[in-house]
């Protein structure tokens, strides 16, 4: 691609660039040969012609110093794409039964394009749902186990039910238990139960919580009890009294056995008979799990409160349980979560039957309808091709040369050979940073966004112009009038020209500053005034020029 400052287009092929450029590279070569022997033709020719044929024959034409309008552009082609398509493909297999769209419709994004039969999907749903149901079972069961297990080994400590006295140990370390079994027997002689018979008539009288006086059978000493208990059946006791029993308890002070005798009054009403003194609590300790007794954790005579261990059983067996119950429910939840996901996969893959549009825009293919069957090998084929036409652009390609001139938002003419005599419009949307590199030779991509697209297709050849700048007003020359050192020749009809310098009569030689410049036209800086003709040599100047013409 070549930059040039230009008010008309010129063409940049990224493609044949770096063909060109060899191309051009074989041909130097071939000339610089042609050269060679041009030379000494050259030589002879000058040794042996007459002195005329030497003397150069130049002609020229003119062109006057004036202002003028430039542009730069930087120039290239390519072809027009929408700036969002689609392909539109199948991830299942099946019969279509819905394709209401045809090529050339109009479609919005997430309008239906194809429904394909679900009926394998829907079975694939149910087996993945009654797979679930099964892995959650079957968790449910291994979780009991472990809970089982776990009850088990926590109860190789043997605890006691309630609060009092150890009188009596069963087993001895070494001994098997069986579950079921007493272990040791327990009393509460801290708290004394005495029941009495009480009149019918009084009893009815006495609440729970009421205060009452034991006086002592023995020593006659009195004691202060509560009543807690107090029956509402009547019996018949010593000569055809009838009674209820009033239940007292009060604490040991240490001197009471099970089976003294007492009396109690309880406010004003006095008990019919005495009765006998019992231990709050007279329990034994069952063994809740079988093993054998490792340590007894208790002595005989000792008071343990309601929870305390008694013993520890020793059944090696149950970690070794317990170890493979907890691996079967880490099985088993990893089931069931494979089974989650694998109704989850089933009903997201019940989605894929029903195919809508990803984007909004013009279908420019449908290649399956109704009643076509979507196999293994038409699965991942492409049912339908979607063009956003809303927004057309293309891509071109910049050399490393002139990348560092292009600015997002510059503007693009753009022409078409298959739309003659039209000019569309665009601005420069992106610019890529990452090159291409060829032959040494580095490009770009330029993304064009068309502002103004006219009759343009997806598809069409364009030639783009990106205008890098324009400049108004500028004092130019023909290109061609620079000769080499920048210099040119100006009219002067004072001036007798210099033969041995090439300089004709009629012409000076002047020194000029230049800037920008196009295919046809130069800025001069300094060294010229609006109105100065300057020459354009239009002819060679020897038989050496014009045997090197030919070679051109």
């Amino acid at each position: 691609m070549e930059t040039t400052m230009t008010t008309e287009t010129t063409t940049q092929e990224p493609e044949t660039k770096q063909k060109k450029r060899r191309f051009q590279w074989k041909k130097i070569k071939k000339k610089w040969i042609a050269i060679v022997v041009i030379l000494a033709l050259a030589v002879g020719y000058m040794a042996f012609s007459p002195k005329k044929a030497q003397t150069p024959v130049s002609t020229y034409s003119q062109a006057t110093a004036e202002y003028r309008d430039i542009s730069v552009t930087v120039n290239g082609s390519s072809t027009v794409s929408p700036k969002d398509s689609y392909t539109v493909i199948s991830l299942v297999q099946g019969e279509i039964l819905e394709a209401p769209f045809e090529e050339g419709d109009t479609i919005e994004k997430g309008d239906l394009l194809y429904q394909i039969d679900t009926s394998n999907a829907e079975n694939n749903v149910k087996a993945a749902q009654v797979g679930v149901e099964q892995a959650q079972v079957a968790l449910d069961n291994a979780q009991i186990s472990y809970r089982s297990i776990q009850k088990t080994l926590d109860d190789l400590n043997q605890t006691s039910n309630y609060t009092g006295q150890i009188t009596q140990l069963l087993y001895d370390p070494g001994d098997t238990v069986s579950s079921g079994q007493p272990i040791a027997q327990l009393t509460d002689s801290k708290t004394m139960l005495l029941k009495l018979p009480f009149h019918s008539s009084d009893a009815q009288k006495i609440t729970v919580g009421q205060s009452a006086s034991v006086t002592m059978t023995a020593t006659g000493e009195t004691l202060a009890g509560t009543v807690t208990a107090v029956s509402s059946v009547d019996t018949v006791g010593t000569g055809g009294v009838i009674t209820r029993e009033v239940e007292i308890s009060l604490s040991n002070p240490g001197g009471i056995t099970q089976g003294a005798y007492a009396t109690a009054l309880v406010g004003s009403y006095g008990c019919a008979a005495s009765g006998t003194f019992s231990y709050q609590a007279s329990k034994s300790i069952l063994a809740t799990a079988s093993g054998e007794v490792k340590t007894l954790n208790v002595q005989e005579g000792d008071w343990v409160t309601s929870g305390q261990t008694i013993l520890t059983l020793d059944s090696s067996d149950l970690a070794d349980q317990l170890d493979s119950a907890a691996n079967a429910v880490a099985n088993a939840e990893l089931s069931l979560e494979n089974a989650k996901l694998s109704l989850d996969n089933a009903e997201k893959a019940l989605d894929d039957y029903t195919i809508t549009a990803p984007i909004s825009g013009t279908v420019v293919e449908k290649n399956y309808k109704v009643g076509d069957k979507l196999d293994n090998t038409s699965a991942t084929a492409s049912l339908a091709v979607i063009y956003d036409m809303s927004q057309l652009e293309f891509e071109m390609s910049i050399d490393e040369l002139y990348i560092g001139q292009i600015e997002v938002g510059q503007e693009v003419v753009i022409t078409a050979d298959a739309l003659p005599g039209e000019t569309f419009q665009g601005v420069v949307d992106r610019i890529g940073i990452r090159g291409t590199s060829t032959s040494g030779v580095t490009a770009y991509p330029v993304t064009v966004k068309l502002t103004d697209s006219g009759s343009l297709l997806p598809g069409m050849n364009i030639t783009a112009d990106i205008l890098i700048e324009e400049a108004t007003h500028l004092l130019t020359i023909p290109l061609s009038a620079v000769s080499r050192g920048n210099t040119v020749l100006v009219a002067d009809p004072n001036s007798a020209g210099d033969s041995e310098a090439n300089i004709p009569a009629g012409y000076r030689q002047v020194e000029v500053t230049l800037g920008r410049s196009n295919s046809d036209y130069v800025e001069v800086l300094s060294g010229l005034e609006e109105g100065d003709v300057v020459a354009i040599d239009t002819s060679t100047s020897n038989i050496f020029e014009q045997m090197m013409v030919g070679m051109y």
